[in-house]
Formats: structure tokens, C-alpha cells, sequence
């Protein structure tokens, strides 16, 4: 099975954060797994917002309204 992303990397990533926490053994891919669910709902949101203006191309106003709302759904 190949991986999808480099795990030690995501692991230093996230101890640079908070070095005093220590992690489970899986943690790194259920942060990896919310983070990809945030980037699907962020976009399918700006595609939304693109689809209510008319427009064909997503734009950045269209991630920058999308974004509020996203951040609002994941907010813990």
C-alpha cells in the first residue's frame, strides 16, 4: 500500500506546534483526514458562491466568502 502523504513530516508539523503535547499513534491521520475535509468543503462552497454570482471561474472573493462559512462549520 503507498502512502498518501509523508506521515513523520505531518507529526514534525504538528510537535513544532505544541511541543509539550504528546500525540496517540494515529493522530496524524485523523488531522490529515479533517484537512482534507475542510479543503472538499471549501471547495464545493466556492463553487457555490461562483454558481450564485454567474460565474464560471471561482475566484478569490468567492474562497474568501466561502471561507467564513467553512471556518464557522469546523469550528470546534
Amino acid at each position: 500500500m503507498t502512502r498518501i502523504y509523508p506521515r513523520s513530516t505531518l507529526k514534525r508539523i504538528i510537535h513544532a506546534h505544541e511541543p509539550t503535547m504528546k500525540m496517540s499513534k494515529n493522530v496524524d491521520i485523523k488531522i490529515y483526514v479533517l484537512y482534507l475535509l475542510f479543503l472538499q468543503r471549501l471547495v464545493s462552497e466556492s463553487s457555490r458562491q461562483a454558481q450564485l454570482t454567474h460565474d464560471s471561474i471561482i475566484q478569490s472573493r468567492h474562497v474568501t466568502r466561502a471561507l467564513q462559512m467553512v471556518l464557522q462549520q469546523f469550528k470546534g
